[in-house]
């Protein structure tokens, strides 16, 4: 995954204006492009606390708080 540095790409596509979905498995599907046996993930959010991820070759759970959340809530992803 630093070979491709996802998160650099994410963060580009965002401030270009992808939402943090879009923006996630763009930058998965650009690794999983040239190698589609790779198993990775990323999770994407933007400055307004909007949140997303996206994985290849495996299901991906993350968590997220915020102060107005009384629990951590766990979020699934599919590949």
């Amino acid at each position: 995954m630093m070979r491709f540095l996802p998160c650099y790409q994410v963060v580009e596509s965002m401030r270009q204006g992808m939402e943090p979905e879009l923006a996630a498995k763009d930058a998965i599907s650009r690794i999983a492009r040239k190698f589609p046996d790779f198993m990775g993930a990323v999770v994407a959010i933007n400055k307004d606390g909007v949140h997303a991820g996206a994985c290849h070759g495996w299901t991906f759970q993350y968590s997220v708080r915020s102060p107005d959340m009384d629990d951590v809530k766990v979020f699934t992803v599919l590949p």
